[in-house]
């Protein structure tokens, strides 16, 4: 029988292995049995993706460095609703945030109450004075609110250049150079895995590794000149103004280099405000100089007659009897005004925009297979490769295709049943003032990397479609055609080559039997361009007698030429001889 102090000891002896067995047996729990799920929690705690704030993208300038699209700092706005514990706060945070979040407060309110989710978006990019009054209300109230810093793309002439600059998406998606350059402007963000503090920053010794390192985008220089922009814009507008044009579109190429000075087209939009156009305003989005094919018209003359020159069946002594129609493969050809020509030249041919004389050309001189070889030598029905989101290649029919007739190479002479864009239409004519050399044609000057290194585009010919010899006749034929008949293109002090058009419209079953896209596409001074000019107009609203290229693109090619030649600094090549 155990006495007084040997059985307390025995006891407590008894207890402390209890103790022990107890303390070992939960060691062994956490530390063999569940040792894989609580170590998977202190790394969910600890080691975390970790970053620095985004570096900026990067900025897009034009040729002289002046800002067209540069970053404001704005706040990414979320709430960690897993700690809003009241519904009164719910109702008084949804009040405080939606004016500043510019959302209704339904709507802020219905985010807050989430119950699926613990950390809900509640706003992209909030800048200027609402980011400070929420850092206030961060700091103050409501402690929950996250406010990420991001950057947002700032249009610094707002909607100047619209189509060209364009928009994209978080996935690179949209248009303009910003959807083709998306990879180039986007920064890359300074992000690893490793441990974090309580607060989600790195520890110092991970911070001295280097492992975070951002890198911003790239900048890009645009051949784009503001100045000249700014003013086409200004004139095209105007003309659509006088004319009651549907829209429109004006290009000036440099086609030494193929280098695009300005690139306007109408409607536009204001790229900043995008997101307040509605679905069926999207359309605006969309480029018309490189997007939207049309049927050129007579300007594609001077491409039948550079190929009818070039392929040796056409010398400078080479004539044609205008009988004022001509029938092949079914379809009767005749010229706009149903009159008769009598005997003409290439040059009648062009100057007075005879439609059976460029009939004669295709169907006579050449046949199918020569005329679309120098179709597509001059690019049609193919991409130019320009950097800009959402080139089409517009629409040749081969005699290989399906649908293609005889008739067709009849009526493609003229520019009807062909469909080309504004920028294909201005680098094939840029073939024919720089002396048969195609340029590609582009619209970035050079790209800036982060690291400094600069990388200018170095100009890149597409090809060589037609001779010196043969481009330079036909740059000498529409210079005539300008002198003698389109006096409303020409322009005091420099000698200028060009070719009006007016097309009829493709609508179901025909041609719309009023409503024209007329065209004027130039160069000059000749003989040495220095830059091409295309303007096109959408459906003039004015008297029928006067919806022609004649009447409404060749006098804003003029005025347009007039001042571009003072902002360039060309000075005159002839004499001003006043009236």
């Amino acid at each position: 029988m155990l006495r007084g102090p040997e059985s307390r000891l025995r006891l407590v002896s008894v207890l402390f292995a209890l103790v022990f067995l107890i303390i070992l047996g939960r060691l062994v729990w956490l530390q063999v049995i569940v040792r894989a799920e609580w170590k998977e929690e202190v790394d969910v705690l600890l080691d975390r993706p970790y970053g620095l704030p985004a570096p900026p993208p990067g900025v897009i300038v034009d040729r002289n460095g002046d800002l067209l699209v540069g970053n404001a700092p704005v706040y990414a706005v979320g709430a960690d609703v897993s700690l809003i514990t009241t519904i009164t706060d719910t109702l008084q945070a949804a009040a405080d945030l939606s004016p500043l979040l510019g959302r209704d407060v339904t709507s802020v309110q219905a985010d807050l109450a989430v119950e699926d989710r613990t950390w809900v978006r509640l706003a992209w990019a909030i800048g200027g004075e609402a980011a400070y009054k929420l850092e206030d209300l961060k700091a103050e109230e409501w402690y929950w609110l996250t406010l990420e810093p991001t950057w947002e793309r700032y249009y610094a002439e707002g909607a100047l250049a619209s189509h060209t600059l364009g928009f994209s998406n978080d996935e690179g998606y949209g248009y303009g150079i910003e959807a083709f350059h998306y990879r180039l402007l986007k920064p890359q963000p300074a992000v690893a895995q490793g441990e974090v503090d309580a607060a989600s920053e790195p520890y110092p010794e991970e911070m001295a590794q280097g492992k975070l390192r951002a890198v911003q985008g790239t900048d890009l220089t645009l051949t784009i000149d503001r100045t000249i922009q700014a003013f086409v814009e200004g004139e095209l507008d105007r003309a659509m103004a006088d004319y009651g044009a549907y829209g429109g579109t004006i290009l000036v190429v440099n086609p030494k280099t193929g280098a695009i000075l300005a690139s306007v087209s109408r409607p536009a939009y204001d790229p900043a405000r995008r997101s307040e156009y509605a679905d069926e305003q999207r359309n605006l989005f969309v480029d018309p100089a490189i997007s939207v094919p049309y049927e050129p018209g007579s300007v594609f003359k001077v491409i039948t007659a550079a190929a009818a020159v070039d392929s040796g069946g056409v010398g400078r002594d080479w004539s044609y009897y205008d009988s004022g129609a001509v029938e092949y493969g079914g379809a009767v050809i005749r010229n706009f005004d149903r009159q008769a020509y009598g005997p003409q030249d290439l040059q009648g041919l062009l100057s007075s925009s005879l439609n059976v004389g460029a009939a004669t050309l295709s169907t006579q001189v050449m046949g199918a297979d020569v005329f679309y070889r120098y179709v597509r030598a001059f690019g049609f029905g193919q991409l130019t490769g320009i950097e800009l989101a959402a080139e089409v290649p517009g629409f040749v029919h081969l005699p290989t295709d399906w649908d293609w007739t005889d008739s067709t190479l009849a009526t493609n002479s003229f520019g009807q049943g062909i469909a080309v864009t504004p920028l294909q239409m201005v680098t094939a004519v840029s073939a024919l003032a720089n002396h048969g050399t195609m340029m590609a044609p582009y619209i970035v000057a050079e790209r800036r990397y982060s690291d400094g290194t600069v990388v200018p585009t170095t100009p890149r010919p597409l090809g060589q479609p037609v001779s010196r010899a043969t481009a330079d006749y036909i740059a000498e034929l529409m210079a005539n055609t300008v002198s003698d008949r389109y006096d409303k293109a020409r322009v005091p002090g420099y000698p200028m080559a060009g070719k009006s058009g007016t097309a009829q419209i493709p609508v179901s079953g025909g041609y719309d039997p009023v409503e024209v896209v007329t065209s004027f596409i130039g160069f000059g001074p000749v003989p040495d361009p220095e830059v091409v000019i295309l303007v096109k107009l959408d459906r003039p609203q004015i008297e029928p007698h006067l919806r022609w290229g004649t009447q409404t693109a060749a006098p804003l090619f003029q005025s347009v030429a007039s001042r571009l030649f003072v902002l360039l600094g060309v000075p005159p090549t002839v004499a001003v001889v006043e009236p």
